[in-house]
């Protein structure tokens, strides 16, 4: 019986601890914990302003992307356009989107105003497939807005750290219009891999092919690229004819390939 007691005093502890550390969280990283749990179920709610009205219609984000590749892009980002990006990832049934807080780096709170430095994991992933993953140091600025806390601004510093899946870039060579090389890089777990391929148009028994390295595909008269019977594109040139050919062969890997 005494055993028993102790159990149940030791767990009302353990609650009442737990309640009063939520209660302590201070209102700008509460915030911050409500906007991730939204964004995550946004793919299962369809909600979107489940997330909006966290925010104040004055938000801005300003953002230092660092790619897989080591390219820094920065950018910033209104209250409208964050709408519409949540719009477009609710429309896109294939893509996933998740995030969690690693750290709470720093806080911050005022009575009107509060900031928050956390570092959060995220993970996207498009069929199942690890588009990207990384880490994110968010610096939000909240204030009482009419009465309720709103994040009104936002300073992240996105890094890329992994990736299955992605953009590609591929540097195409031709020689003439028959003979092309490619070398195409492409994301592969932490870092960017590089292949090279060649290409060569030419005739075969009254049919244009395109003779890749251990590929053979049709260039039809009416300018469809074939792959037996399927198609993959179409070509008004043979440069696209080969362009249409490594979209095909990268379609696992490359969301999108830019041609240099």
């Amino acid at each position: 019986m005494k055993k028993l007691t102790t159990l149940k005093l030791v767990m009302a502890i353990a609650l009442l601890s737990f309640v009063t550390g939520i209660a302590q969280e201070k209102p700008v990283t509460k915030l911050l914990k409500s906007y991730i749990i939204a964004s995550n179920s946004l793919g299962q709610s369809k909600q979107v302003n489940n997330v909006l009205s966290l925010f104040d219609d004055r938000y801005r984000n300003n953002v230092a992307y660092v790619g897989l590749s080591g390219v820094v892009k920065r950018s910033t980002i209104s209250f409208e356009q964050f709408s519409e990006q949540l719009a477009e990832n609710v429309k896109n049934k294939n893509y996933d989107f998740n995030m969690n807080v690693a750290e709470i780096v720093h806080e911050s709170q005022k009575e009107r105003a509060g900031t928050v430095s956390a570092l959060v994991n995220f993970e996207s992933k498009i069929d199942g497939k690890v588009a990207e993953k990384g880490t994110i140091l968010m610096n939000i600025v909240a204030s009482l807005v009419r009465g309720e806390w709103k994040i009104i601004h936002n300073n992240t510093v996105r890094v890329s750290e992994g990736s299955d899946i992605g953009n590609c870039v591929c540097y195409l060579y031709a020689k003439g219009s028959t003979m092309f090389n490619a070398e195409t890089y492409y994301p592969a777990g932490v870092e960017y891999d590089r292949e090279y391929q060649s290409f060569r148009v030419s005739t075969r028994d009254g049919k244009r092919i395109i003779k890749g390295n251990d590929t053979t595909y049709v260039w039809a008269s009416n300018g469809d690229v074939l792959d037996g019977a399927r198609k993959i594109g179409v070509a008004n040139s043979s440069d696209e004819a080969v362009k249409a050919v490594l979209s095909d062969l990268y379609s696992e890997t490359c969301t999108k390939i830019d041609f240099n």
